[in-house]
């Protein structure tokens, strides 16, 4: 065969398995394409948008899991009134205790922890929000969505691989820089909140003394190695109370300082008891499920409401996190940690899960939860990297061309000058994101005519 023709004949083979793989790439990876976005009633207090374009993927239920603000809560798209009667200072209930609840497991009392209840005093994460819930201490934590369990929490449905979580939480102190230490040699009385100079190299804040009598304290940014603060004076600006950071660790006589240590942020488990399957946590400095260890700290705003978002599918061993909008990592594990033929890996606990945090205060408001990675929220920037602030919605139908939601504003004080986003089946977001038309009207609807 001539050597010309057949150089000339693989330039064209390759060139056609490069179409091939071009082409393959653009359909795996293509993100959501949005046409437009209609409002309907933008003056009334629940309007409806409808987003139209292509590549939205077919949702098999277009409502979330469960769409849980504490005042309002949402199952499956429906309305769950359970939380409606609560008032400020009433404990949360849950359904393994006997009680009408959203949540079938609620941390009791016992061994450290504290339950979370309703608080209508602090001040809310926007003015739609009437209720939230407020966590004291360092263990308060809710777990099990009835709507993703029944009752008992236990019966998840068998083999759902994909999850996705985001709720707002708000800690009164960074988990990440909060310490308690025992006073050593003191004098004086340091005054609450007052600057702590430790050793003319950092400073702290004193947050006060615990039942323990432990001193609680947190940096006001991130402090050296542990051995650069052994034995250094701590001196209060203002009080002029003085101590010594101990030059050891706690030990079983309760004597030394202890570091903030892991403070898990949300725990998902696929088994009930947690002994099968994924075992999934995210703490203040890594995440974990099963050998895989990613040291990635989440930057949490002190006194600041926080967005944290989990996207995880156990098929395809792949965990993205989001923190206030922004990507914050993302990792790869073993797919055979999901156990076939049992469960779906589902919430076991969210809130605040640690040992120091003993004066800590924190709050949690509007928790979502699906089991897919396809959603729709509204962002505060024209392109999906430049967010820095968005709110999920709650969508009421869904087909691969056409949404429609029930407006959320949450924060954002003018919809007009938000931007839509669509996540996929995988999770992948229309990088522009669409502006909502408050005079655009809908086109009509294909009318399909039969002339005999």
């Amino acid at each position: 065969m001539n050597s010309q023709h057949t150089c000339a004949k693989r330039r064209v083979i390759v060139s056609l398995l490069t179409m091939m793989i071009s082409t393959a790439s653009m359909n795996v990876f293509s993100a959501p394409q949005i046409s437009s976005v209609t409002i309907s009633d933008p003056s009334g207090d629940r309007p409806i948008i409808t987003i139209q374009g292509s590549g939205f993927g077919e949702k098999k239920q277009a409502a979330p899991i469960l769409f849980d603000q504490l005042d309002v809560a949402y199952e499956n798209g429906k309305l769950n009134e359970s939380f409606q009667s609560l008032g400020d200072g009433e404990k949360i209930p849950a359904t393994s205790n006997n009680q009408s609840s959203i949540w079938a497991a609620v941390s009791s009392g016992a061994w450290g922890s504290f339950p979370p209840e309703v608080t209508t005093q602090h001040d809310p994460r926007h003015e739609q929000s009437k209720k939230h819930y407020l966590l004291l201490g360092h263990n308060s934590t809710i777990g099990n969505p009835v709507a993703y369990g029944g009752v008992s929490g236990w019966d998840t449905p068998v083999d759902n691989t994909q999850l996705y979580v985001s709720w707002w939480f708000k800690p009164k102190y960074s988990p990440q820089w909060y310490w308690r230490i025992s006073p050593i040699s003191m004098t004086g009385k340091f005054v609450e909140g007052e600057t702590l100079d430790v050793g003319g190299i950092i400073s702290a804040k004193f947050i006060g003394i615990d039942d323990e009598g432990q001193i609680n304290l947190v940096f006001n940014k991130k402090p050296p190695i542990t051995k650069e603060l052994l034995g250094l004076t701590i001196r209060g600006r203002s009080s002029g109370a003085q101590t010594m950071f101990p030059t050891a660790h706690v030990d079983a006589s309760g004597f030394g300082y202890e570091t903030p240590g892991s403070q898990k942020y949300i725990r998902i488990w696929e088994d009930p008891l947690g002994k099968e399957g994924i075992r999934f946590s995210w703490t203040q400095m890594h995440q974990t499920i099963g050998q895989t260890v990613n040291w990635s700290e989440a930057p949490l705003r002190a006194n600041e409401w926080n967005l944290l978002e989990l996207e995880l599918d156990s098929k395809k061993g792949f965990a993205r996190l989001r923190v206030n909008s922004k990507t914050l990592t993302e990792f790869r594990f073993d797919t055979s940690l999901d156990y076939p033929g049992k469960w779906s890996p589902t919430i076991a606990l969210i809130g605040l899960n640690g040992k120091v945090g003993r004066l800590q205060q924190s709050f949690l408001d509007d928790i979502y939860f699906d089991n897919t990675l396809q959603r729709v929220f509204l962002g505060d920037a024209s392109s999906f990297e430049s967010l820095s602030h968005s709110e999920l919605q709650r969508p009421i139908a869904w087909s691969d061309s056409e949404i429609t939601f029930e407006l959320t504003k949450g924060a954002i004080k003018n919809i007009e000058n938000s931007y839509v986003y669509v996540a996929d089946e995988a999770g992948i977001v229309n990088e522009m994101g669409q502006p909502i038309c408050s005079t655009c009207k809908l086109p009509p609807k294909k009318i399909n005519l039969t002339i005999e």
